[in-house]
């Protein structure tokens, strides 16, 4: 897939306090799967020019924070986990909304975005634009892993090679 991906139309009504129902709304709306683990989660599932991203959205009720956590399907052998590291220093420098991190549970790289909500509810657009973030942070920078692991590039090469990628689609 990759290129564009069709969205809900936005509106600038305010959604509910809890997001999480709007997010599986969303969803459905693109024929996403998705699978709820209670009121304040949601699991999706994306589809993507890498494969499928699995996304973990999580509403912290006490804050008003929404996280959205994506996680890249590229398991980080060990000996990589320190030039991984670099090139997402070096990849964040470069991301407008959200970051990219290493999780420690299943060492993958994890595309995350956090939304401080509290006493306010989420208007459409920022669902939009998070989940635009989303895809094309992961579309854009996905490869720099592959080329670190498996490519033997150092993360500066990498890093570069995505920028040049990016710049000539247009």
């Amino acid at each position: 897939m990759g290129g564009s991906h069709d969205r809900v139309s936005a509106s600038s009504a305010v959604l509910g306090s809890n997001p999480i129902s709007q997010i599986e709304e969303y969803a459905i709306a693109q024929d996403w799967n998705s699978e709820r683990t209670n009121e304040y989660e949601l699991w999706l599932e994306l589809p993507s020019q890498w494969g499928s991203l699995r996304v973990w959205a999580a509403f912290h009720d006490d804050s008003g924070f929404l996280q959205c956590n994506c996680y890249l399907n590229l398991k980080i052998p060990p000996r990589f986990l320190g030039r991984v590291a670099e090139a997402i220093a070096l990849v964040n420098e470069r991301v407008w909304l959200g970051h990219f991190e290493i999780w420690a549970e299943e060492t993958v790289p994890v595309f995350r975005i956090v939304l401080p909500l509290r006493g306010t509810g989420m208007v459409e657009e920022q669902l939009e634009d998070v989940m635009t973030s989303i895809f094309q942070e992961t579309d854009r920078f996905f490869p720099v892993f592959q080329w670190v692991i498996w490519g033997g590039k150092t993360p500066q090469e990498a890093v570069a090679a995505a920028i040049v990628d990016t710049e000539g689609e247009a």
